[in-house]
């Protein structure tokens, strides 16, 4: 799913509510781009679009609906890049390299994506936002233990390898490469270093060999 646009060659009269939403989402992700989740607030977002404040809460109750409707929109999009990568991959192990790879894909085309994530985790409580990060986070956990069960049962993959634990692994290698990235100032690059990285990742997976 492509990230959501900044429609400015529409006339703003013309667009329905759900499009005004969409582009009140558009106007974060292209914010989180630029700066920390702290500086992205309604007068930000109101500029970034060319509208005031009360315009865009004609469309949403509160900020908080506002990043509601964000998270709700990277779960969708996320889903959809990794439902398609697994779709074009032939076996579990394959499909285990492939959404890394869309998952890494994903991040380089929306960089602001973990920073808003990360923001909205550190604190503590709850939120309805924070519990759509926190609901995503467990979605795509039992899916790569999913995947891993299936690499195990193909053969591709050792019987003692715990597929429950190692998903923290696969997901922690994706931060670390978000983190590297971030303090060099080279998102862009993700892709290459992920395709790098994903043999050692795929060996330690494999475990100590038994000696003959």
């Amino acid at each position: 799913m492509d990230t959501p646009r900044l429609d400015h060659a529409r006339p703003r009269h013309r667009l329905t509510s759900d499009q005004r939403q969409r582009e009140i989402v558009a106007a974060v992700l292209a914010l989180a781009r630029e700066r920390g989740p702290e500086a992205i607030t309604a007068q930000a977002i109101a500029d970034r679009m060319g509208v005031t404040q009360g315009a865009l809460f004609r469309h949403f109750p509160d900020k908080a609906t506002i990043w509601l409707a964000v998270f709700a929109w990277v779960r969708q999009a996320l889903e959809a890049a990794l439902a398609t990568a697994v779709a074009k991959a032939a076996s579990p192990l394959a499909q285990l390299e492939a959404v890394f790879l869309a998952h890494v894909a994903f991040i380089a085309e929306n960089p602001g994506v973990p920073r808003i994530m990360f923001h909205e985790l550190q604190y503590p409580g709850d939120s309805p936002a924070r519990a759509e990060v926190r609901s995503m986070v467990i979605a795509y956990r039992k899916r790569l233990t999913r995947l891993f069960t299936q690499a195990k049962a193909a053969g591709e993959l050792p019987p003692e390898l715990d597929a429950a634990l190692a998903p923290v692994l696969f997901l922690g290698a994706i931060q670390g490469l978000v983190m590297q990235s971030a303090l060099v100032g080279d998102e862009a690059g993700m892709g290459r270093r992920a395709r790098e990285l994903l043999p050692l990742l795929l060996h330690g997976y494999h475990g100590r060999r038994s000696q003959p």
